[in-house]
């Protein structure tokens, strides 16, 4: 598979050793420009007609935000950016692997005025029907986005562990994760303004969540969800019915214990340009 992307989004992002250390010891990290200025706006109108392509498969996430999925399909814009090696290299970089495939990539619209509501706690673990804990998700705001529109709030440390693993985003899994940072001090580390372009970098296990968008306009962001290039599938079937959804939907034809590698997942850093 060849693909053809440009000269911005192949350049290598300047990450340096403390960032990596950083990231591997909190499981998440913000990073400033990590898409050029240049191509934000032609990738936000790309985003937008996509999103719009695919309404009829929006997903509404208990109104905290609505997401479609894998935009990178139908839009040649978007395709650019989801297989540019300038963010798929800080992702291995943080990750500390070879190289990363695709897992997927998303929309997260937050509404305003308060109708987007908070985003519950939650570990994004519960979803990925993967063999591996070398999984990260780059999410990115395409207008500024202040505190009070809904950036992401991470619990510092929490990658460490599983203990959400068994729950969904909900409710539940919004109080289940607050006890625990309440009754084992954790280290909540709160939403910073994020300038569109900016990007935050998190682990499938870290404990994140965001408020509510009380500003007039909605929160439009992106995201790409990375993992080890090297990850196979589980040999045990899918623990719980999203999983195996996932699994289905986004690794077609991978068998238990090979590679999870399907036209939907390549390698991003060892594609011909």
């Amino acid at each position: 598979m060849v693909f053809h992307t440009r000269v911005a989004l192949a350049e290598d992002y300047d990450l340096s050793h403390s960032q990596i250390d950083e990231y591997q010891n909190n499981g998440h990290i913000l990073l400033k420009n990590v898409i050029p200025e240049s191509e934000i706006a032609e990738l936000r109108t790309a985003v937008l007609r996509a999103h719009e392509a695919l309404k009829d498969q929006e997903e509404d996430f208990q109104k905290a935000f609505r997401i479609t999925q894998n935009l990178w399909e139908i839009n040649d814009v978007v395709r650019a950016h989801v297989l540019s090696k300038r963010y798929a290299g800080i992702a291995a970089k943080l990750l500390g692997c070879r190289d990363v495939r695709i897992y997927h990539d998303l929309t997260f619209f937050k509404e305003g005025l308060g109708k987007g509501k908070p985003t519950p706690w939650h570990q994004d673990g519960h979803y990925w029907p993967l063999n591996t804990d070398g999984c990260i998700t780059l999410w990115v705001p395409l207008i500024d986005c202040p505190v009070d529109m809904g950036p992401m709030s991470f619990v510092s440390g929490s990658h460490l562990n599983k203990d959400a693993e068994h729950l969904p985003i909900s409710d539940e899994s919004d109080e289940y994760i607050s006890k625990l940072v309440e009754n084992e001090n954790l280290s909540v580390a709160p939403a910073q303004h994020m300038n569109a372009g900016d990007a935050t970098f998190h682990s499938c296990w870290t404990y994140h969540a965001a408020a509510s968008n009380t500003t007039e306009n909605t929160r439009i962001a992106f995201a790409i969800a990375y993992y080890d290039a090297d990850a196979t599938i589980p040999l045990q079937p899918p623990t719980n019915e999203r999983r195996a959804a996932n699994l289905a939907r986004w690794f077609p034809g991978a068998v238990p214990g090979g590679p999870a590698a399907t036209h939907l997942n390549p390698a991003v850093l060892s594609s011909r340009d």
